[in-house]
Formats: C-alpha cells, sequence, structure tokens
C-alpha cells in the first residue's frame, strides 16, 4: 500500500494540485493532524471549523506557524468561505454547514460528538467529499449507514489510520493475507478498578497531566475520561469489530491483565487453556495487574492481533523469529506497541482521495454495538451526559443482544434525561429515557436499525 501511496502523493505535489481538506473540529486530535499535514506538500488544510476560535487558530498554527495566523480569515458565509478555499487562504469558521459544502476533497471530523459528527458526515457525503471519521463515538453509532450513503454518493468513508481500530485493522490485514487465523484482536488498557466511576474532574489528576500540558494543548476533560473510565477502549473495539467482522466474547470483553507475552496464551480457547469460547474476538489487554501495579511488558499504548495456525512449520517458526507464542506455537501475537493518534491520519486522508479506498470502514451490517451503562444510582430526571461524563459509560455487545433487549446505544445517551431510576450498572433501554426525535443522530440511527434488523 505504501509505495502506491507514496507514488499517487509525489505525482499530486508535483501538478501543484493538492487534495484540499476541512478540519471539523480542533482539539488535540485536530491540531495533531494539522501539523502532521504541515509537511505533506499533496495535501493542504484549507478550512478548520470549530466553535472556539482560539482552538481554530491553534490548528492553524499548528499547520503554518505563527506567521500564518495573520491571513487567517473568517468568512461570514458559505459563498465566502467557497471563494477563500478557491484563492488559497487559510479559513477558520464555527459553521460546518460552510466547512463541509466547500470546494475540498475531505473532511475530517474531529469532535468527538455523535451528534454533530452525524451532521459533519452527512453533509460532507451529499457534498460529494470522502470523510475520514475520528469521532469513533459516531461510527459504532450509525457508521454503516454512513458508509452506504458514501457508497451511493460515489465518496469514501473510512476510520482514521493511527487511531487503534484502523492500527489494528491493518494488523488483521496482514494476519488474513498471510492466511492466519485471527483468534483475537484488540489493544491495551490502562485501566484501574476505580476508574470505571471516573468523573471527567478528575481525569487529568488520574493521568498525572500538568496544568501547563492541559491548557496548551486544550485537553478535553470529558474526552479524556472516556479514556479513563474505559468507554473509550470499549468503543473503539467495537469499531474494529464491525470492520472485521469479530465480535466480543462476552458483554464488555474479559480484558485481562496482560503483557505482550502473555497474549497468546489468555488469548486462546478454553480448551488451550485461555479465557475465550470462540475464536475471532476483539479484546483489551490491561496493563494493571490485580495488586494495582503495572503488570511486565505491558502495552497501554498498543495493538494486537493473536494468530492461530495448525501448520506444524509455522508453529516453530512463528517464534523463532521473535513472536510470542503459546501452546507449542498454536497460538501466536503479532503486536504493535503504540499507535500515532493523528499523525497518521493524513495517511487515511490520501488513501480515499487518491486510491478511493478506506483504511477501515464498518461493513455494511453491524455486528456489535456499545450501550450505555449507568456508572452510579440514577434518578428518573437525571440527564444523561455520553461518553466520559458523570452519569454513564460505554460497553461492548453484539449487535444481536442490542436489539433484541432493546438497550440504548450510548451514542445516543447524550443530553436525555431518564424516565425512572435507573441502578449502578445497569444498563440502559430505549424504554427508560426521554429522546429527542429531532435529533440527526436518532434519526440516522433508526434508519439504520430499520435496514439491518
Amino acid at each position: 500500500m505504501y509505495p502506491a501511496l507514496i507514488e499517487v502523493l509525489e505525482e499530486r505535489a508535483a501538478t501543484g494540485r493538492p487534495v484540499r481538506i476541512a478540519l471539523v473540529g480542533a482539539g488535540r486530535f485536530g491540531t495533531t493532524v494539522a501539523a502532521q499535514l504541515s509537511q505533506m506538500p499533496a495535501l493542504r488544510l484549507s478550512v478548520v471549523c470549530d466553535v472556539r476560535p482560539e482552538s481554530a487558530r491553534g490548528a492553524w498554527e499548528a499547520f503554518g506557524g505563527k506567521d500564518i495566523l495573520d491571513r487567517v480569515v473568517d468568512p461570514r458565509s458559505a459563498d465566502d468561505v467557497a471563494s477563500a478555499v478557491d484563492e488559497g487562504r487559510p479559513i477558520m469558521t464555527s459553521d460546518i454547514e460552510a466547512a463541509v459544502g466547500a470546494p475540498i476533497d475531505v473532511v475530517v471530523e474531529a469532535t468527538g460528538l455523535p451528534e454533530i459528527a452525524a451532521r459533519t458526515a452527512l453533509g460532507a457525503i451529499r457534498a460529494g467529499h470522502h470523510v475520514v471519521m475520528v469521532t469513533v463515538e459516531a461510527d459504532v453509532l450509525i457508521g454503516s449507514l454512513l458508509r452506504r450513503y458514501a457508497e451511493k454518493a460515489g465518496v469514501v468513508y473510512t476510520l482514521t489510520d493511527g487511531d487503534q481500530p484502523a492500527v489494528t485493522k491493518r494488523l488483521c490485514d496482514w494476519a488474513k493475507a498471510l492466511g492466519y487465523e485471527v483468534v483475537a484482536a484488540g489493544r491495551g488498557t490502562r485501566f484501574y478498578p476505580s476508574d470505571a466511576v471516573g468523573i471527567p474532574e478528575e481525569a487529568f489528576a488520574r493521568y498525572g497531566y500538568s496544568e501547563d500540558l492541559v491548557t496548551r494543548r486544550r485537553f478535553n476533560a470529558q474526552m479524556y475520561n472516556s479514556f479513563r473510565d474505559g468507554s473509550k477502549a470499549q468503543i473503539e473495539m467495537c469499531a474494529l469489530a464491525n470492520a472485521t467482522g469479530l465480535v466480543p466474547d462476552r458483554r464488555g470483553m474479559h480484558e485481562p491483565s496482560a503483557g505482550v507475552a502473555d497474549l497468546p496464551r489468555v488469548f486462546a480457547l478454553r480448551e488451550d487453556g485461555g479465557l475465550l469460547e470462540r475464536s475471532g474476538v476483539v479484546e483489551l489487554a490491561n496493563c494493571v495487574g490485580p495488586d494495582g501495579q503495572d503488570v511486565p511488558g505491558g502495552m497501554a499504548n498498543g495493538v494486537f492481533v493473536v494468530l492461530g495456525t495448525k501448520n506444524p512449520i509455522l508453529q516453530e517458526d512463528l517464534p523463532f523469529y521473535g513472536l510470542p507464542a503459546a501452546v507449542n506455537g498454536r497460538y501466536a501475537a503479532f503486536y504493535r506497541p503504540y499507535h500515532l493518534c493523528g499523525i497518521e491520519t493524513p495517511l487515511s486522508i490520501a488513501e480515499a482521495a487518491l486510491l478511493k479506498r478506506p483504511t477501515a470502514a464498518p461493513l455494511p451490517t453491524p455486528v456489535a454495538d456499545v450501550v450505555a451503562v449507568a456508572k452510579r444510582d440514577l434518578r428518573a430526571g437525571d440527564v444523561l451526559d455520553g461518553s466520559g461524563g458523570r452519569n454513564v459509560r460505554a460497553i461492548i455487545e453484539r449487535a444481536e443482544v442490542v436489539r433484541a433487549e432493546r438497550l440504548l446505544p450510548e451514542g445516543l445517551a447524550y443530553g436525555v434525561p431518564l424516565r425512572r431510576d435507573v441502578a449502578q450498572g445497569e444498563p440502559i433501554t430505549w424504554d427508560m429515557v426521554e429522546l429527542k426525535e429531532s435529533s440527526l443522530a436518532v434519526r440516522l440511527r433508526r434508519e439504520q436499525d430499520g435496514i439491518v434488523s
């Protein structure tokens, strides 16, 4: 893939017609994307859209340094945005419709909010633009439908390289291309028992982040709490499941404490001494042991695939060449100890715009979902506050179970009040909440459910 991508990037740079990009959401992730684009001449940041002007300006500074800030314009209308793009002027705006309707090629959605992401992606697709979806919360909610819309429009809808779902999908593709059985695929985590009920106000302290870092990089407390309370890992593994067809072995996955060397042992079938009831699952490997100490060889930022083979030569060769193995080589772990959020997103931008293919896209019919579970005892009238909030966390489950039990997708648990009391740890159902039927995310999810059910 990389030689072909390098070739088309070089050709595009030589023509002087760079791929034009609109970035919607200029938090830490979006700012890193902007910085990475600055050293890729075949790709040009054209529009930065954020409701916070200081964030939009921060992204432009990451792209072009302080000197570019004097040239950034904030057009008052969609026509003015389009004219500024054509003239090559750097644009900041808070108007999503103007940003996605501009004469650009690719829209990067990085707001982290399902409702906003739904507006952004659908608007971009209708305008004939490719979509790189960073907001996995929206992908696991309506990604299959967005993929269908994109295909009808002749554009690409894709998850982003550098984030765990797409990075792990690439490992799965490698294993599948070589004919290996994918027994389990997933990511590392750092998860302490108290994290499950953590609140946004505590997130930065739990990570040990300095006030300077939080302020300078404009960290979002609720987003970082979603990393810490386990919601983000559950959501990301759901996105991986829907891109590969792998499923959770059980609700919430096993998430054992495991280092790299443990992966092929713990993520083996029960008959071989492992945890799994079935092969072909998504999983998490916690780098924190039951005693609260780091496990040897843990990889909180890494991703992995546990391979299976029955060939005796390969069972001998995989560990011989350095892969951790178990059960006489029947299982082996192929892994990457890091993922590069934002840094590798331009690869997905180029892959969509120049090769016309996704890095990772959900299947037309989802196999998994994430549901909202109460983080504490909730009362009727309490308002759910989404992933990383005070009231709910996300848990993965197989799609058919979610439909059968009418469990509420976590992506719809934003700003909606409860109709009745809900006990801590209890999954929330559609019937327990007052949904806003005017919500685009709600309408699109109902449409997707009507297609796949």
